[in-house]
């Protein structure tokens, strides 16, 4: 693995994280939190790009490779979670939009200063129901 310490860390985090997250959203589906609702932007704030880079991957990595289906709405969480532990603002987008075949689709994903983290969608395909941060 070429991942800096720091990425290792936060690999394993997101790993044990995950299963957290996949547990919870099976067994106790209303204990979940996203955050805080409408809360102000803080853009001033200092923001480690190598930092979310790692979570980045690190979300990218555990949905592809760990054996449970991992959506939209687990990594979200995941991200929300490690977001919160470094302190880095960030936001939680909650969407809908109809399908193909007129279903209704929801979506989760995340955003750093306008940069998704996850959950990579065209924003303005869904009507954004929530913003968390």
């Amino acid at each position: 693995m070429s991942l800096s310490t720091q990425g290792k860390i936060i690999l394993l985090q997101a790993i044990f994280l995950s299963l957290y997250s996949y547990v919870l959203f099976k067994l106790k589906p209303t204990w979940i939190r996203f955050g805080r609702l409408n809360q102000p932007e803080i853009s001033d704030k200092f923001i480690d790009w190598e930092l979310v880079k790692d979570i980045k991957f690190s979300m990218y990595a555990m949905s592809k490779y760990m054996p449970m289906s991992l959506v939209c709405r687990h990594q979200a969480h995941v991200a929300k979670i490690l977001f919160n532990q470094y302190k880095i603002p960030f936001k939680l987008y909650i969407g809908f939009r109809y399908g193909e075949d007129k279903s209704i689709q929801g979506h989760a994903w995340t955003e750093v200063q306008g940069k998704q983290i996850t959950g990579f969608c065209n924003p303005e395909e869904y009507t954004i129901q929530a913003i968390y941060s």
